[in-house]
């Protein structure tokens, strides 16, 4: 990874879910997290046996098969652990709010885990940044691909989120 934290800027943490397709019957394949001290992680979800919905262009667009879940997946009892145990308490960043809080509350309902973490808005940065910063935070994210990948998606947020920083943040 290649992001070199900042020591004034707070800590800022980023999640991001793929999804088996955008339909109310979708569910979780992969989640991912990375924050402003260098840190990240990624991992598939295996489905519940209920869980059945797959939309081809979800797979198409995420370059990742169902059979990829079975394989190499984790119960959604061990990946809510692990989110949790990741993230703490934080207050969590994600770019879509009210999608990633569907799949997130269906993960962790099926778990029977309560997150310990709160997903807010990327909008809400504002909250913790200049107004300065988040301009060129905006600016720095339009130049950047989207991979498409849990992981690699949260880590570009936070890769932004560096690459943006003010020398002297003139809040």
């Amino acid at each position: 990874m290649d992001i070199l934290a900042a020591s004034d800027l707070p800590l800022i943490t980023f999640i991001d879910v793929e999804a088996s397709g955008l339909e109310p019957e979708s569910y979780p394949i992969e989640l991912g997290w990375a924050d402003t001290l260098g840190n990240s992680d990624g991992f598939l979800v295996r489905p519940l046996d209920d869980w059945t919905h797959w939309d081809l262009v979800a797979e198409s667009i995420h370059g990742i098969a169902r059979d990829d879940l079975f394989q190499r997946g984790l119960g959604v009892v061990d990946a809510a652990r692990r989110l949790n145990d990741m993230l703490g308490f934080e207050t969590v960043f994600c770019d879509a709010l009210d999608s990633d809080l569907f799949w997130i509350s269906r993960l962790f309902d099926a778990a029977n885990i309560e997150p310990s973490f709160q997903l807010a808005d990327f909008h809400q940065l504002h909250k913790l940044l200049s107004k300065q910063h988040m301009l060129s935070l905006q600016h720095v994210l339009k130049d950047l691909p989207i991979p498409h990948r849990a992981q690699a998606d949260a880590e570009r947020y936070a890769n932004a989120v560096l690459a943006s920083y003010p020398k002297e943040d003139p809040r």
